[in-house]
């Protein structure tokens, strides 16, 4: 009988072909996946502090009752803005107060990175890595106009700092969020936020609100995007 098989040849040009199209899509998969990795830690991130936001306010009363003062910065040799040390003070005793409503939680106070060092001390970290990394408090604002935010925060998904160097552009795994004297709120919810900060590349810690409500990332592969009409990049 008459044996039929691959040469040795053919099986290398093979495993070859097989090679090449792993090497081409290997890379986009990897990324997809980390996409949405980042996905899944902000929606979690959001509701875990969100709930631990609504416990703190219903024992302690708002935010702006909670005797901290407004963040300051001071301006360094560099000539780069950095917060004043009263300011980092104030925020051990933001977190102080939360401590009570996170659990399985690690912390480390905040505190101003060196020129060209892009690590941190963090604020809350989780299980997962996701950390705080940016504060800034303004209660006086909010405790004159029920409306006006209390202040912001940023957390990285990835435990990196706020900045890419040296360029000090906001990496995309960086997201931002508004605390008001009632509730938290992702930053950029509406079209216009969202096309100038986040579609753009200008600022990706504003692409908050479209990963909550749009569970994807697809700002970083394409420009059309809209929250009124195309919320993905294939539809």
């Amino acid at each position: 009988m008459k044996k039929i098989a691959f040469t040795m040849a053919e099986v290398l040009i093979t495993l070859g072909i097989i090679g090449v199209v792993a090497a081409m899509t290997l890379p986009t998969l990897v990324n997809k996946y980390k996409e949405q990795e980042t996905v899944t830690r902000v929606k979690k991130f959001y509701s875990v502090f969100s709930q631990a936001y609504t416990m703190a306010i219903l024992q302690n009363g708002t935010l702006d009752t909670w005797g901290l003062q407004d963040s300051e910065s001071v301006i360094d040799d560099n000539g780069l803005s950095l917060h004043a040390e009263e300011s980092l003070k104030e925020y051990d005793k933001f977190f102080k107060i939360m401590k009570p409503y996170l659990k399985k939680i690690t912390y480390k106070p905040l505190k101003n990175a060196k020129l060209g060092d892009p690590s941190y001390g963090y604020g809350y970290v989780l299980a997962d890595g996701t950390a705080i990394v940016g504060l800034w408090l303004t209660p006086s604002k909010c405790a004159e106009n029920p409306k006006a935010a209390c202040g912001d925060f940023y957390i990285s998904t990835d435990g990196k700092g706020l900045y890419e160097y040296p360029s000090l552009k906001v990496r995309n795994r960086v997201f931002a969020f508004i605390l008001y004297k009632d509730r938290i709120f992702p930053y950029g919810t509406g079209d216009a936020s969202f096309k100038e900060y986040c579609l753009k590349g200008n600022n990706y810690s504003r692409c908050s609100g479209w990963v909550i409500a749009n569970g994807n990332m697809d700002y970083l592969h394409c420009s059309d995007l809209s929250f009124t009409s195309k919320t993905k990049c294939k539809q």
